[in-house]
């Protein structure tokens, strides 16, 4: 679907396509469907800390990428969250592939722990529905830390599980090890979702796309 550049973050340009909005909407769809005043106000904080949330993981992935001395290109928020395009390949060391990996769920991480806290320490003084909204935020954290963490494509778990297997397998292999991977974790999730987790069976047929793409783009399972 059709992409546009909303801001800049330094010099770094960041996109996002209406697959993301999309799904945002469908994410927070139990706060504006009541008519609540209150409720639409926390759903729309809700989407914002969400966006919030995977730009700082897709940051992560920037910062770490200039240590090891890969610049980005663009960010793009998207169906699956995000996608950070350097512009040139990744060092060909595993450990700074894992480091590059990790830094998004590592924010992730930081996140679901801050928001948590907060909280909680707004429940402590009463304030029902900002406690809501951060407890709701830290388990968006948690999810998205869980989720990048899959072994598939163009998730941080496959693209690591990648850079670890393509010494022992070769490039070609270590592709299709992860693609067929992420087609079954595509698989389970629709099997979770069925039959009324609409926003999670969205995500399972846009991963079972790109992992169908990735193991076609290494030839399938021909010999290569």
């Amino acid at each position: 679907m059709g992409q546009f550049e909303i801001f800049r973050v330094g010099r770094i340009p960041v996109f996002m396509d209406f697959f993301f909005v999309i799904l945002a909407v469908l994410w927070s769809r139990p706060y504006w469907s009541g008519g609540d005043t209150q409720a639409m106000s926390a759903g729309f904080v809700l989407v914002i800390g969400l966006f919030l949330s995977i730009l700082l993981h897709e940051l992560g992935h920037a910062w770490a990428g200039r240590y090891f001395g890969v610049g980005t290109s663009a960010i793009e928020l998207n169906g699956l969250g995000g996608l950070c395009h350097f512009d040139r390949s990744l060092p060909a060391s595993v450990v700074a592939r894992t480091v590059i990996g990790l830094a998004g769920p590592f924010a992730n991480l930081v996140l679901w722990l801050a928001f948590d806290a907060a909280g909680r320490m707004s429940a402590q003084s009463a304030a029902m529905i900002p406690a809501e909204v951060l407890l709701t935020l830290a388990w968006a954290n948690k999810l998205l830390l869980i989720f990048n963490l899959l072994p598939a494509f163009p998730l941080d778990g496959g693209r690591v599980l990648e850079a670890w297997l393509a010494p022992l397998a070769g490039p070609a292999w270590s592709v299709r090890i992860v693609a067929v991977l992420g087609l079954a974790v595509a698989i389970l999730l629709v099997t979770w979702a069925f039959p009324s987790g609409i926003f999670l069976m969205l995500l399972a047929v846009l991963l079972a796309i790109q992992n169908w793409q990735m193991l076609q783009s290494v030839g399938g399972f021909g010999k290569r």
